[in-house]
């Protein structure tokens, strides 16, 4: 599936070709929903392009690159998933229509409703497996809740006995046992020599997949021993951490943190009033949500969840978050993707100017 990012003054679109004869397009243009990102159709070299509205939502993918997923997390989505497939049936859309690929899984930063992109083209049917993957890898593993739940829909995923349209029945049935679950495990993963195994990438080597049920399974089996696995879940990491008690808005609890080798890089304020920003862990959200930012900047030009800043090999990224009034870089707007900043760059942040030292 082929898609761009177009900004066209305070919007900004997810653009497509439609492929299709072009009627359920106009049945989801002429009936909009509110669970469907809106789209506008233009035609361009003989091509029918679609532009979906997504200023203000932000990725599945970006979202969960602060926390991780809980039951809750997983429920909602689940649940909204349910309502979009009812919502195509009443707008007689193809249900593989819905696409479902974390990518193109948005939630708006206001409401934190879902909001879903139909394309009406050949859409990949692996996506569900895709779905299910990224889910697994994202969950918070000290919820035995979660973690049944996601592994379910993965093993079914996997084997081909789930799709959108039954994929919130899952909820209703959430009692694999941790036995069936290892056993499939071990018969899938562990022995090259199964030819079903082949079906589902190389494993000469163990993926991120294979390394999170691993995980899974250790921390299922010593609570089910009642053994205490703190240090077990410290060494998930791969160097040693330092670790502070905070509240991240949702009670408190110990928060890992990534510091850079000079932690003194910051954002220094250009106006008056707002103070600087110092950059200790990444991702870092900035931001006027006060429970859902890492950087708090009360500004009415600044949007709840509005940019966040990357480390990668000691350079920096930032990156928008659908915000209304946008970032810049020295006066360019960033637009889809993330861009590099160094010292020196003035970031603007709605009408707020930074300068990275």
């Amino acid at each position: 599936m082929r898609a761009e990012y177009k900004r066209d003054l305070n919007r900004k679109y997810l653009v497509m070709t439609d492929y299709s004869d072009g009627y359920q397009t106009e049945m989801l243009i002429r009936n909009p929903s509110k669970g469907f990102a809106t789209i506008k159709k233009e035609e361009w070299d003989n091509e029918t392009r679609l532009f979906y509205d997504i200023t203000g939502k932000q990725s599945l993918e970006k979202g969960f690159m602060k926390r991780k997923i809980t039951y809750e997390d997983l429920s909602d989505l689940l649940y909204s998933i349910s309502t979009q497939v009812k919502e195509c049936r009443r707008l007689f859309l193809d249900v593989s229509g819905l696409v479902l690929s974390p990518e193109f899984i948005y939630r708006d930063l206001g409401n934190e409703r879902y909001c879903w992109i139909f394309y009406p083209g050949e859409n990949d049917p692996g996506q569900i497996l895709e779905l299910a993957e990224y889910l697994l890898e994202h969950i918070d593993n000290d919820n035995q809740a979660v973690v049944k739940t996601a592994y379910e829909l993965y093993r079914r995923a996997r084997d081909g006995s789930i799709d959108a349209e039954n994929l919130y029945e899952i909820l209703k049935g959430d009692d694999t046992c941790k036995e069936e679950g290892e056993e499939i495990f071990a018969e899938t993963f562990q022995n090259p020599e199964n030819d079903s195994a082949s079906d589902f990438g190389e494993i000469s080597k163990k993926n991120k997949i294979e390394k999170t049920i691993d995980k899974i399974f250790a921390l299922m089996k010593k609570q089910g021993e009642g053994k205490d696995f703190e240090t077990e879940k410290e060494n998930d990491f791969e160097s040693p951490l330092p670790l502070f008690s905070g509240d991240s808005g949702n009670g408190n609890e110990t928060v890992f943190l990534n510091l850079p080798e000079d932690n003194t890089r910051k954002l220094v304020s250009r106006d008056a009033g707002i103070p600087d920003a110092v950059l200790l862990a990444f991702p870092c959200v900035l931001g006027s949500k006060r429970e859902s930012v890492d950087i708090l900047i009360e500004d009415k030009s600044v949007s709840r969840m509005h940019a966040q800043i990357d480390e990668a090999g000691g350079k920096l990224y930032i990156y928008d978050l659908n915000s209304r009034n946008g970032t810049f870089i020295n006066g360019i707007r960033v637009v889809s993707e993330e861009k590099e900043i160094k010292e020196g760059d003035e970031i603007r942040i709605g009408n707020l100017r930074f300068v990275l030292a």
